[in-house]
């Protein structure tokens, strides 16, 4: 007798194959979550931007800020180009605020501890920045009191509720809390015993973008300073002007 052939029903197979598509796509997907890595923590990013700060050979930066009172000497805002040669710190730009009690922009240059500043004058003339109230811009680049070493001095950090655009690059958002010593080193602003918020804004990469600083800068006032910084390693020629031969 012929054996009879037991054939399966059309649907049995369906049913199997989509059980092991199902287990295969299940399989692949448990296997790219366990290679996946974790994320880095708000410190780790943070530490990162940092040695961007520190091994870039030029970086551009611009200083803007709100709720300044007007009765005060010192910068408001600011922008220019800082560039690093060995152990020598150059800038050149330019900045708004008050000087002796007048509102006025000018044009300023730094080589190191040198300082000039081009004021109702066609050409730039030395000045010493502290007697106006003003930090000398290449401070914003040293080690020890620039802007990279806010970042290792910032603590209690959390990372921000989601993504913001800033002009065409998404940043993450970082905050924490800077001591006032810190602050003051920089920007020759506020008070070493009080505190300030600040918010940092990271690219993919973790390159610092943007810096926001909220706190009492001026006795009995909240004033915000916000840093945004761009073309690291972009390094344009910056030199000490001539100065004419006195008689």
């Amino acid at each position: 007798m012929t054996p009879m052939l037991t054939r399966r029903r059309p649907g049995t197979r369906v049913l199997l194959s989509g059980l092991t598509a199902a287990l295969l796509a299940l399989t692949a997907c448990t296997g790219d979550a366990a290679e996946e890595p974790e994320a880095p923590t708000p410190q780790e990013r943070l530490a990162e931007a940092q040695a961007a700060i520190e091994q870039a050979e030029a970086i551009t930066i611009e200083l803007t800020s709100t709720g300044v009172p007007g009765n005060v000497n010192g910068v408001q805002s600011a922008t220019g180009v800082g560039v690093i040669e060995g152990d020598t710190i150059k800038f050149e730009g330019e900045f708004q605020g008050r000087v002796s009690g007048i509102t006025a922009n000018a044009g300023i240059l730094a080589i190191g501890d040198d300082t000039y500043m081009k004021l109702f004058t066609p050409d730039y003339e030395p000045v010493d920045l502290a007697d106006l109230g003003a930090p000398n811009p290449t401070g914003f680049f040293a080690p020890d009191t620039g802007i990279a070493s806010l970042l290792a001095a910032t603590t209690d950090l959390t990372e921000g509720g989601g993504p913001v655009r800033q002009g065409r690059e998404v940043l993450t958002e970082i905050h924490g809390t800077l001591p006032g010593d810190k602050v003051q080193a920089l920007l020759h602003l506020g008070s070493p015993d009080t505190t300030f918020d600040v918010t940092y804004g990271l690219t993919s990469d973790n390159e610092l973008r943007k810096a926001t600083m909220t706190g009492e800068f001026y006795e009995g006032t909240e004033s915000v300073y916000t840093l945004l910084l761009t073309d690291y390693g972009k390094v344009v020629p910056i030199e000490a002007p001539t100065q004419a031969p006195t008689s």
